[in-house]
């Protein structure tokens, strides 16, 4: 299995507003780096987006796709 990040930011001014960010540098081989990758996008949101801020993140198992083009 491999392993996939997604963070959940939302706005500092209206936390109403919030939206999902797909990394695009994985997938990852374990949960571990997939947990590493979503503190370091927390981390460079405020050079990125600094009006939001990361609230919440998940790492979904997904199947390994070789030769192929994820879309």
């Amino acid at each position: 299995m491999m392993f996939e990040t997604f963070v959940l930011i939302c706005s500092i001014s209206n936390p109403n507003i919030c939206h999902t960010l797909s990394d695009t540098y994985g997938p990852y081989d374990s949960k571990k780096q997939c947990i590493q990758r979503a503190y370091e996008i927390g981390e460079q949101l405020p050079n990125h987006m600094p009006n939001y801020v990361a609230v919440k993140y998940k790492c979904f198992e997904t199947e390994e796709l070789k030769g192929k083009v994820r879309t």
